[in-house]
């Protein structure tokens, strides 16, 4: 499989799976990350396992692109590239074994990622958040080495660790032989029988710095284990492999949040013509809700006052107040007269209400008198929400229903919880609650 081949069927795959999750996810979630970035890569295999020489020493740069796709919380795939070079030189007096090479090597593959970030281990917005990943690469490498200088002679190592124009052990070696030193250009191709692809597993740690809503940096080490031992055209049985750190930078592209602005300029104010109470003023306009539908009314849905006295005119007794009159709820000019006929009227129901309650007082009698009182409220006109404004302060817990009425029913259970202990009313509020009951 060659190198183009690899990479049309990773783009193929990574590009399916993208597709099929896409339909399952939040639509305004990342779509993909591109990261770039620089690092280098030390070499071990043959060479180093009886070097004296440290892997850092010969380390090479690398650069490295990505696309990654997070799926849900934890997994995503991320297609990724490194380009750069392997190289080793190999340092050995007691051997004199002075052997190198350096390899320029494309990897591109598909790595699987673990995220920490997931709101189960951390916070998906922690600024800091560390992740693993494990892939699977195509390893493309050609390998050369250092055996000549400029001028295309032979390097001689001698036992003195120098390194001359000529052989130590030809006629003419001696002590004062000029040296030279090696100028790391890898002139050379290292060729042989056996395949310069291979396939690599990267075993990734790293961390995510988010710098932003849409920028990241990374720093990273990963370790490879390489299906290869000629990298250094060197086959002892064990293949070669190479570590790798860099750090990058990843930027987040987001689809788009599609805003409807079909219904952007359209005034639904303007288009509402419904109205609750009937009454022919549009609710946007009616300052008066509620308005019985019978109701003569004016412009503004409120019922009609003629003498302007605060009483409309379908509840108002007297229909022609004098300017600047007090009137009662029905409109009549609050008099002398009036007051006294009202508190001997007052005293007549409530002395007929208690003859009535304590003598007479089935359950059958009191929900007649319930009844006339809904049918007398109705007939004045006055609200639920007005009568429930009068209830005492101490007996809105008995409106279970909050319908401004107190009703037999829920009198009734008002006692028994008295008597159980379930409510907080004294006997005086019960005397106060048996008295609203007639007078609501």
């Amino acid at each position: 499989m060659n190198l183009k081949t690899a990479l049309i069927i990773t783009l193929t795959i990574l590009t399916n799976l993208g597709f099929s999750q896409e339909e399952q996810q939040n639509p305004n979630r990342d779509i993909l990350t591109l990261g770039g970035g620089i690092g280098i890569a030390a070499y071990t295999g043959d060479l180093t396992r009886n070097s004296d020489v440290s892997l850092l020493a010969s380390a090479k740069p690398y650069y490295n692109v990505s696309i990654e796709r997070r799926f849900g919380k934890i997994l995503g795939i991320e297609l990724a590239g490194l380009f750069g070079k392997l190289s080793y030189n190999e340092n050995n007096l007691d051997s004199m074994s002075f052997r190198n090479f350096e390899s320029k090597f494309t990897q591109i593959g598909a790595n699987f990622i673990f995220n920490f970030d997931n709101d189960i281990l951390m916070k998906k917005q922690s600024p800091f958040a560390p992740y693993f990943a494990a892939g699977f690469h195509l390893f493309n490498f050609k390998s050369s080495t250092d055996i000549l200088d400029k001028n295309g002679n032979t390097y001689n190592h001698w036992t003195d660790g120098s390194i001359r124009i000529v052989d130590e052990n030809s006629d003419d070696a001696t002590a004062t032989t000029p040296t030279t030193k090696r100028d790391h250009v890898y002139e050379t191709e290292l060729k042989g029988s056996y395949s310069k692809s291979a396939f690599s597993i990267p075993l990734t740690f790293g961390l995510k710095w988010k710098i932003s809503e849409r920028v990241q940096g990374r720093i990273y080490a990963s370790y490879n284990l390489l299906t290869s031992d000629w990298i250094d055209n060197v086959k002892d049985g064990k293949n070669d492999n190479y570590f790798n750190g860099g750090f990058s930078l990843n930027f987040i592209l987001r689809k788009k949040e599609i805003v409807s602005k079909t219904y952007e300029d359209v005034n639904f104010k303007r288009i509402d013509k419904s109205g609750k109470d009937k009454d022919g003023v549009i609710d946007t306009k009616d300052k008066c809700q509620g308005t019985r539908f019978d109701v003569k009314i004016d412009k503004y849905g409120c019922p009609l006052d003629s003498d302007k006295d605060g009483v409309p005119d379908y509840i108002d007794i007297e229909q022609n107040t004098p300017e600047n009159k007090q009137v009662d709820e029905y409109g009549q000019t609050i008099t002398d007269s009036l007051i006294q006929a009202r508190i001997e009227a007052k005293n007549i129901i409530v002395t007929e209400r208690k003859v009535t309650f304590s003598e007479e007082a089935t359950t059958e009698t009191l929900n007649n008198i319930y009844e006339d009182i809904k049918e007398r409220l109705a007939a004045d006109g006055v609200s639920s929400k007005k009568m429930g404004e009068d209830i005492p302060e101490q007996l809105k817990i008995v409106d279970t229903n909050l319908d401004g009425l107190i009703s037999v029913e829920e009198m009734s259970k008002t006692f028994d919880e008295f008597f159980e202990g379930t409510n907080n009313l004294r006997v005086k509020d019960l005397h106060i609650l048996v008295n609203y009951f007639f007078e609501q």
